[in-house]
């Protein structure tokens, strides 16, 4: 039974690599199709993450393998693979191990209670181990360039890895324990959910600006600041040495580690029942009778579209937070732009005509800035099996998916105006070029909208037992995220190549074109073999 269970697991954070254009399609064609877009899209994230931490780990080893502190080098490069583990895998950790939608069916069946727990906690620890790996990896591997590569090293690096995995998972574990017990007691959980987590991020950016505003104090005292932390936090110190292969820090540490995590395992065993079977908090409903609106098909339908997104926290979170993200720019660009302006002006790239330069990189941020919310993408998926009572209503499939594409443009309308406004009022340029700036970022924001739409059509997975998977796995949503962050990029990357010869005026009238033919080239397929697709799903 534990094999089967485990298969699942498995299959369920793969799934969006296995289907085929179609519910429930698994030919080979389709799986080689969307594999080898997926696996190429994820190697090319993959290695660009690999690329970010290498340097920082970089910066990191140089300074503290020369001062003779590795353990120090170490004992950072643990801590952000354990902070970014943990906060990228808990809010999946509550819905996936505690709060899944399959528990009633699963402990309706002859399944023991230490077989379920034991296959989620698979699921959980492959998903905190990607995002601590990420870090642990390659920062392990520049300590073996920097320093000295033996038998003893290797097998400290190794366990260091793993040890840092396995605290993820303590971590995730209780943690995502902590918010489904919260969630349990709370009538309005969405919000609060999308709340705490946005405080979540407010408070890791602040400590991660902190932090990198320290580390040349850090490098500068590290003699000192190395001696009071193997002298006062001997333990923490004792993590570091894992590293290195000492002898005496890596049983211990396994120990530790072994320990929490045996726990946890007692803690889980005497609380998943009662969590996974518990009813969210409400009131009871009452019926009062009152008038009804009537509304437009159109209207109905994009209250429909609304209402979902606002009831789930997990499409709040991953697919909208990019909301937030335009305001902050918006703000940050209020306060900072000023002088960020004046930094451009001096890079050696745009000498030659700085403030068109400036104005393309703009109207590039802002575009990144729009790729980042993707809340069309997994509007077809979340449909789910019950896609057919969407296609019995009296409208058509043109309609419904009209529908998805307004909710999208509807909430973006508010930011993508707010940081246009904070962009034109502090950048020098031609009205000319001010005006294309705001036509370039509102087609992109149109295609970013169409793209998701488009490519959810593709490839749809309508086979789920928790939302989270078309929203965060989702092939849609992976290909749109990181198709709009290179299109954005291209965007200013390219004028510095060869756009330039335009000017900012020429190369942002071609890039309009250029979006103004792709967002009508989408819309025009949406409207006919994307309805047909959609037709075909139920």
């Amino acid at each position: 039974m534990l094999k089967v269970l485990l298969k699942k697991q498995l299959q369920e954070i793969l799934s969006h690599l296995m289907r085929g254009s179609k519910r429930g399609q698994r030919g080979k064609n389709g799986k080689l199709s969307t594999g080898a877009g997926m696996g190429l899209l994820l190697l090319l994230a993959l290695a660009y993450l690999v690329y970010i931490f290498s340097y920082m780990a970089d910066s990191l080893a140089t300074p503290l393998f020369e001062a003779g502190v590795p353990w120090l080098y170490y004992l950072l490069c643990g801590g952000i693979a354990v902070l970014l583990g943990t906060f990228g895998s808990v809010f999946n950790t509550y819905s996936t191990l505690y709060l899944a939608k399959d528990n009633d069916l699963l402990l309706s069946m002859p399944i023991p209670i230490r077989s379920l727990i034991i296959s989620r906690l698979l699921g959980v620890f492959i998903t905190g181990f990607g995002y601590s790996a990420i870090v642990s990896m390659p920062a392990v591997a520049v300590g073996w360039i920097c320093g000295n590569v033996t038998l003893q090293t290797v097998l400290g690096g190794i366990l260091f890895v793993l040890l840092i995995s396995l605290m993820v998972l303590a971590l995730s574990c209780l943690l995502g324990w902590v918010v489904a017990r919260i969630s349990l007691r709370l009538k309005n959980k969405s919000y609060i959910t999308v709340l705490i987590s946005l405080m979540g991020v407010g408070l890791y950016y602040y400590v991660y600006f902190k932090v990198m505003g320290q580390v040349d104090d850090l490098l500068e005292n590290v003699i000192s600041i190395g001696g009071r932390i193997r002298s006062d936090l001997y333990p923490i110190y004792l993590l570091g040495r894992i590293g290195e292969g000492d002898w005496l820090a890596m049983p211990i540490w396994t120990a530790t580690v072994l320990v929490i995590l045996l726990g946890i395992w007692f803690l889980l065993k005497s609380s998943f029942l009662s969590v996974a079977t518990s009813a969210p908090a409400g009131k009871r409903a009452v019926y009062r009778e009152q008038p009804t609106r009537q509304r437009t098909v159109s209207s109905a339908l994009l209250q429909k579209e609304l209402r979902r997104f606002i009831s789930s926290s997990n499409y709040m979170l991953n697919c909208g937070i990019g909301l937030v993200f335009m305001v902050a720019f918006g703000v940050m660009f209020l306060i900072k732009g000023r002088d960020l302006l004046d930094l451009l002006s001096l890079a050696e790239f745009i000498d030659s005509s700085p403030n068109d330069g400036i104005a393309v990189l703009l109207a590039a941020m802002c575009c990144l800035m729009q790729s980042m919310v993707y809340i069309s993408a997994p509007s077809v998926s979340l449909e789910g099996k019950t896609i057919w009572q969407i296609q019995c209503l009296p409208v058509t499939p043109w309609q419904s998916l009209q529908a998805k594409l307004s909710l999208h443009l509807a909430l973006t309308a508010v930011p993508t105006l707010f940081i246009l406004l904070c962009v034109l009022l502090l950048v020098t340029a031609t009205v000319a070029q001010k005006l294309l700036i705001v036509l370039t970022v509102t087609l992109f924001a149109l295609l970013t909208a169409l793209l998701g739409l488009t490519l959810n059509l593709l490839m749809p997975n309508l086979d789920w037992t928790n939302e989270i998977r078309p929203i965060k796995q989702g092939a849609a949503v992976m290909c749109t995220l990181f198709s709009g962050i290179a299109l954005s990029s291209a965007l200013g990357g390219l004028y510095f190549w060869f756009g330039w010869k335009l000017g900012a005026t020429g190369y942002l009238g071609l890039v309009a074109l250029l979006l103004a033919t792709a967002d009508s080239s989408l819309a025009l397929w949406l409207r006919h073999s994307g309805v047909r697709r959609f037709e075909a799903l139920g």
